[in-house]
């Protein structure tokens, strides 16, 4: 990532997003295989969709890109302050009727084991994004709540408005669900769940997961997570969720074009395929040809 690439301010920005950050409890809990199902039965609603993601992540993007047939954006707040963030949103966003965030590891963790620096967290605080949270319920029962309860009170001002259960056994989420209104009395919304779909896992690795073009069943895949979406998850009241967001505000961020034409050449293949967009984007609006080979 070019560190602080957009250095100039200029004029103020608001921008109309609806967005949404669907946000794990830990890695591992499910919440990429929610985000491609959502994103899918999403785009099967012919809705235009924006995708992100939260931190140094390629791979994930690289799953949001197949499905939406557009290039998903990285908010790294490693790299680039918050308003940086809220002006790359608001211009990726300004053409989608619906942005959806994936989270990075559990909602809090952030940079070293004691800070939320750079975690899913501060993006949903920088952006002021709802917060949907995937909560693994495999082989739980009550216990959901307290895993609930601790995420909404370790830091009360935390956006998280509702909650999807994986791994969810049909049975089971109706009393979880009443249980999860009679706890929280509507301060967080039970959204559906999904339940175990073998079939439909996206294998990981030491690095992460395989990536997109690794997965040769990828589209059937996604159909059927889709399909699942559809039945067991309030895909309208995402939306809704998504459609209260506060618009986008901030200070217009630009740079200086080089005035020589510059050609870069980039990598593209299955060892060279990890790229933040963004940064390429800078590079052509800064006068740059790439190449790519």
């Amino acid at each position: 990532m070019v560190k602080n690439a957009y250095l100039q301010e200029n004029d103020r920005f608001e921008q109309v997003v609806p967005r949404v950050l669907l946000a794990g409890t830990n890695s591992g809990c499910g919440k990429t295989t929610v985000v491609c199902g959502v994103l899918q039965a999403l785009v099967n609603r012919n809705i235009k969709v924006g995708a992100f993601k939260c931190g140094p992540d390629y791979i994930d993007p690289m799953f949001h890109s197949n499905i939406i047939g557009a290039k998903s954006g990285n908010l790294d707040l490693f790299f680039f302050d918050g308003n940086t963030a809220r002006y790359l949103m608001a211009r990726r966003g300004r053409a989608c009727d619906i942005c959806v965030i994936e989270g990075v590891m559990g909602y809090y963790d952030g940079l070293g084991m004691t800070t939320t620096k750079a975690s899913s967290y501060e993006v949903a605080q920088v952006t002021d994004s709802p917060v949907v949270l995937i909560v693994d319920a495999k082989g739980a029962a009550l216990s959901v709540l307290a895993t609930i309860q601790g995420f909404l009170t370790l830091y009360p001002e935390n956006h998280i408005r509702g909650v999807i259960l994986n791994r969810c056994s049909a049975m089971a989420y109706p009393a979880l669900k009443q249980a999860i209104y009679e706890r929280f009395i509507g301060a967080v919304q039970p959204l559906g769940y999904l339940p175990q779909m073998p079939d439909c896992i996206l294998e990981s690795r030491h690095l992460g997961l395989v990536t997109a073009e690794e997965v040769g069943n990828l589209k059937e895949k996604m159909s059927a997570l889709a399909q699942q979406v559809e039945q067991t998850i309030d895909l309208d009241g995402v939306i809704r969720l998504a459609s209260a967001a506060a618009p986008l505000c901030g200070q217009t961020v630009s740079y200086d074009a080089h005035k020589i034409p510059v050609r870069v050449g980039v990598a593209r293949d299955k060892a060279f395929c990890f790229y933040y967009e963004d940064n390429l984007q800078l590079l052509r609006e800064m006068g740059a040809e790439l190449v790519e080979f």
